[in-house]
């Protein structure tokens, strides 16, 4: 599993603990899952969520592409900084003129 994965499972645990229905006789909104259900889908929750942070720390670039391919759209150009070696480069030209 890639971090968008991780991700989605884990907002698939959360909608899976939180759902509810409604009771037809009396009207009230209940819970489908048990305490003890909610609690383990909520900790597993926890887990896919984390190792979505950790993949998109471990490599925050090929995250956002990931996120922006599996969205259909395209990661936006970005202009580079000037990198040190060029900036030095240029530095020394500039003195020596």
């Amino acid at each position: 599993m890639n971090g968008i994965d991780h991700y989605k499972r884990a907002e698939e645990l959360m909608a899976e603990a939180t759902r509810t229905r409604v009771n037809s006789l009396s009207g009230h909104e209940f819970c489908e899952a048990s305490p003890e259900e909610q609690e383990r889908l909520t900790r597993l929750a926890s887990v896919h969520a984390t190792l979505a942070l950790a993949a998109a720390t471990a490599d925050a670039t090929a995250f956002k592409r990931e996120l922006y391919r599996a969205n259909g759209e395209e990661l936006p150009a970005v202009k580079r900084a000037e990198s040190k070696t060029a900036r030095d480069a240029a530095a020394a030209a500039a003195f020596l003129d």
